[in-house]
This record gives C-alpha cells, sequence and structure tokens, in this order.
C-alpha cells in the first residue's frame, strides 16, 4: 500500500511539471512575456512545496498505519486487541458482580478464560480469538485474484476456527461449574462475515463443541438479552416480595376488622349499661322524690 501511494503522488508532481513546462514553453512562444514565464514558474515552486509537504504527511500517516498493520498481524498483541474489545462489551453491560475476569473455572489446571458471566445455571464462559494474520492472508490471495490461495486460506481460517472451539469446550467448561455452552469472540465484523460465509462452519463448532461463535454486534445483543433476563428475574423475585407484604397486609386488615367488631360490641354493651344505669338512676330519683312528698304529708298533719 505504501508503494502504491507514492507512486501516485510522484506521477501527479511529474504531471503538474510537464504541464507547468508545456505552459511555460507556450507562452514563450507565444508572446515572450517575461512576467508570465515568472509567475508560472513561482506557481510551479508553490506546488512543488505543497506536493513535497503532502508526501512528509503522507509518509507520517504511513509510520503508525504500519505499526497497526503490524500490530494485527497475529501474534499476542493481536489477541490483546481481541481481550480490549471484549472487555469493552461485557463491562458496558455488565455490573462488575455479574462477571468474573481471567477466570479457572477447572481448579487446578492454570486454564483461564478471558470471562466468564455469572448466571444462575453457572458461568458462561468467553473467550476472544483474533486469527488476523490468516484473514490478512485470505485478503491478499483475494486481491491477487488466485483462487487457490483463496481455498487454502479459507481452510486454514476453518482448521482454526473448529480447533479454537474445541480448546474452549476443553479447558473452559466443566459440569456443575459451567453452563453447557461456550462463546468464542471475533473482535471483527469483516472476518466474522467470512466466517459465516464458509458453508455450515458455525452449525458444525456449536454441534460438535458447544461453543456460539460471535462478532462484536451479535454477542452485544446476545449480552444485552442475558441482562435482560436478569432484571426480569430481579423483578419477579420483587414480586414474590410484594406478594408477601400484600398477604401480611391482609392479615393485618383482617385482625383490625376483627378488633373493630369487638369493639363495635364492647360499645353497645357499654351504651346498655348506660340504659341500665340511666333507667336506675330515674327509678331512685322518683323514690327520692317519693319519700320527699311523705316527709312533708307528716308535717302537715302534726
Amino acid at each position: 500500500m505504501t508503494i502504491d501511494l507514492t507512486t501516485i503522488l510522484i506521477l501527479v508532481v511529474l504531471a503538474l511539471v510537464g504541464w507547468n513546462v508545456y505552459l511555460s514553453t507556450r507562452g514563450k512562444e507565444e508572446n515572450e512575456d517575461e512576467s508570465r514565464l515568472n509567475e508560472i514558474k513561482t506557481s510551479l515552486s508553490s506546488q512543488t512545496s505543497s506536493l513535497e509537504g503532502l508526501i512528509r504527511d503522507v509518509a507520517s500517516f504511513q509510520d503508525p498505519l504500519s505499526k497497526l498493520n503490524r500490530y494485527l498481524s497475529g501474534g499476542t498483541l493481536a489477541g490483546s486487541f481481541g481481550e480490549w474489545s471484549l472487555e469493552a462489551i461485557i463491562t458496558d453491560i455488565f455490573p462488575p458482580d455479574k462477571f468474573e475476569t481471567n477466570c479457572e473455572v477447572i481448579s487446578g489446571s492454570g486454564q483461564r478464560v478471558e470471562f466468564a458471566i455469572k448466571l444462575p445455571e453457572g458461568l458462561l464462559p468467553i473467550d476472544a480469538k483474533f486469527p488476523s494474520a490468516l484473514y490478512d492472508n485470505y485478503m491478499d490471495a483475494s486481491n491477487r485474484g488466485d483462487k487457490d490461495s483463496v481455498n487454502t486460506a479459507l481452510n486454514a481460517i476453518k482448521r482454526h476456527v473448529i480447533n479454537d472451539a474445541k480448546d474452549i469446550k476443553e479447558k473452559y467448561t466443566q459440569t456443575g461449574i459451567t453452563i453447557d455452552l461456550g462463546v468464542m469472540f471475533i473482535p471483527s465484523e469483516s472476518l466474522m462475515q467470512l466466517i459465516d460465509s464458509i458453508e455450515d462452519l458455525r452449525q458444525s463448532v456449536f454441534r460438535d463443541s458447544r461453543v456460539l461463535v460471535m462478532g462484536p454486534n451479535s454477542l452485544a445483543a446476545y449480552l444485552i438479552s442475558i441482562h435482560m433476563g436478569f432484571r426480569n428475574l430481579a423483578l419477579n423475585e420483587r414480586a414474590e416480595e410484594i406478594l408477601v407484604e400484600f398477604g401480611n397486609l391482609k392479615k393485618e386488615f383482617e385482625n383490625f376488622e376483627s378488633s373493630t367488631e369487638d369493639l363495635s360490641k364492647k360499645a353497645e354493651a357499654m351504651l346498655k349499661a348506660v340504659d341500665k344505669h340511666e333507667t336506675r338512676e330515674r327509678q331512685m330519683n322518683r323514690a327520692l322524690k317519693r319519700m320527699e312528698e311523705i316527709g312533708e304529708d307528716n308535717k302537715d298533719n302534726e
């Protein structure tokens, strides 16, 4: 890519130089206008300086681009890129208490999966794989139009994905600790599309190793659905608590209703007692009144 871009820039410079020379010669032949020639020379000098600056800028841009290509061309650095991409997706969806990092699923094995999501049924192991060098080989063969090399690159990618899926199953899944499922994360949608184009690859990997092969978009959607499941589960648990509290409230209401009935009965009994008291009071008043009348009659008789 670097050689092609530099060659193009050189051709542009030569074309501009030739055009300006042609204009200069033509102007000299027509009117030999010295001032016009000076203007052309000044313009040519300015254009040459601008193109030289553009070449320097392109060279400065190609340096980090070349480093990036070397960075993504396989090895541990490409693996780190996959881990960072996976971490960004998981931490953006789940709180820290819902996943583990560098989890040793099989105790004492020394094999640690990059991330494990905590599900009610067990852990869901997720491991990033990035065969970028194989993908580069495929792209180079495609650009050359070499069908044999294209098929060779596709077969290499297929073998790589199958072997990585077997590793995830053997190293990061265990009955009673993880669910019967693992996830292989491919941090490139372009590479993911290429894997999808290989007939029956994803289906056979899932059938034989119980591993889902996912790119950034599909993994994010899958993890969001899991997170929504957590929220629904929490909501159901809260619903049960609400039902329990509602039952307690119902009992309290029934007790209150019973207490109200008892109070009403006691109030009625009290009213009856008051009525009896008033009746007795009236009778006592009548008796007293009769006694007073008898006393007055005795005084009159004397």
